[in-house]
């Protein structure tokens, strides 16, 4: 936590957004001008509407422009998957934890979740089964 002291004994937060706990695999690349770009992974920590906090271990320094996308927690409909997309800059790197403040997001439709329909199955057993047709065909005479 970013902390400044104001005069003394008292303390002042310095954060002006709330922020939420969050345990999701962020993707990330990261660059500075004349620099080939960075891609990583790491764990978001928390997250806010104008930064997310993240562990990583790829090395990344503040000031590095940094696109980065994670699976939302929730789902469209009940059954679509949402990523969510951030374009923004690394705020600071301390101690293994990266804040990158977002500049631009955007939620994306990522697939449907559960049950698949019985006709994409008969589909996805057809297509297996004349995939693996030859591979059994020539298994017979071995």
């Amino acid at each position: 936590r970013r902390k400044e002291s104001n005069g003394g004994n008292v303390t002042v937060e310095r954060r002006t957004r709330q922020r939420f706990p969050l345990n999701l695999e962020l993707r990330f690349t990261a660059s500075k001008s004349g620099r080939s770009p960075i891609q990583g992974r790491g764990e978001v920590v928390n997250i806010s509407s104008s930064g997310v906090a993240f562990r990583t271990e790829t090395a990344l320094t503040p000031n590095q422009s940094i696109d980065a996308s994670m699976e939302w927690p929730a789902v469209l409909n009940g059954d679509c998957v949402l990523r969510v997309t951030m374009e923004g800059r690394v705020v600071r790197v301390e101690n293994g934890l990266t804040v990158m403040s977002v500049g631009k997001y955007e939620f994306r439709t990522g697939g449907r979740v559960g049950t698949p329909a019985t006709s994409d199955l008969d589909a996805l057993k057809r297509r297996i089964g004349s995939l693996l047709s030859p591979v059994a065909a020539s298994r017979q005479f071995v």
